[in-house]
Formats: structure tokens, C-alpha cells, sequence
């Protein structure tokens, strides 16, 4: 016996938002790690480079215990702090513009969403097409 029972477009709404973060999580991922604290560990990274990046002597200037995480990585890779400043700088860019990406993303999802008014338009908001974002990603 068939049974057409309406999907509760609640339980759809809600099973889509989550749907849409679980996807902008692993979208973000494509670009950062993104586990409880590592924002603060790239933003100090960031900013001890801009420190060494604003040095005009390539960061001769700068004290290297003003900069513990880009002299110890900069040892590790057998590169000068300023080589390793300028790869976190255009890792930096590179992550800042695939972010609004993945935002414009989620917000085009999420208007899609709330315009949402059947369970099969509610469904179609959290079919996103991440393509753009991943080959900007894989550059």
C-alpha cells in the first residue's frame, strides 16, 4: 500500500541549511584547515609576515623572535623568512579571494532558500555548483 504523505517542508528547510553549510565547510577546506583555532595560528602567521614584508631590507630588520612561526617554517624548508612571508602572503590572497567565492556561494544558496516554498525548490537551493570555486582552488 502507497501512502502520499506531503514532505514537511520544515524538515526539508532545515535538512538544506545543513546541507548547504556541511557544503561551504568542505569548500573552505579546499583552501585552509579548518579545525578550532587555526584561523588564529594563519592569522599570526600573516601578520609576522607583513612584518617582515614591509622590512626594505627583506626582513633583516625584524627580529626573529618577533617572527617564531616564519623562522622556524622558513628553517624547516631551507628558505630565507622572506621567501617563506611572501608564500604565506599569496597563500593569504589566494585563500581571501576563494572565500568570497564560497561566500557568494552560500548567500546565493541561501536567498534560494528562503524563496524557497516547496520541498523540491528547497531541495534545489542546496544544489550548489561548487565547479568555479574548485578550479580556482586547484591554481
Amino acid at each position: 500500500m502507497l501512502f502520499d504523505i506531503p514532505a514537511d517542508p520544515t524538515l526539508e528547510r532545515i535538512q538544506a541549511q545543513t546541507d548547504i553549510d556541511r557544503q561551504v565547510r568542505l569548500a573552505r577546506m579546499m583552501f585552509v584547515t579548518v579545525i578550532p583555532g587555526q584561523d588564529a595560528v594563519y592569522a599570526l602567521k600573516v601578520s609576522e609576515a607583513l612584518s617582515i614584508a614591509a622590512d626594505p631590507q627583506l626582513g633583516v630588520n625584524v627580529p626573529e623572535v618577533d617572527t617564531p612561526n616564519i623562522t622556524a617554517e622558513a628553517a624547516e624548508d631551507g628558505v630565507s623568512r622572506f621567501e617563506k612571508a611572501a608564500e604565506i602572503l599569496t597563500r593569504d590572497q589566494h585563500w581571501k579571494v576563494g572565500s568570497q567565492m564560497i561566500e557568494a556561494q552560500r548567500r546565493s544558496a541561501n536567498a534560494a532558500l528562503s524563496a524557497a516554498n516547496t520541498a523540491p525548490e528547497i531541495r534545489a537551493a542546496a544544489e550548489i555548483d561548487w565547479r568555479a570555486v574548485r578550479a580556482f582552488a586547484q591554481t
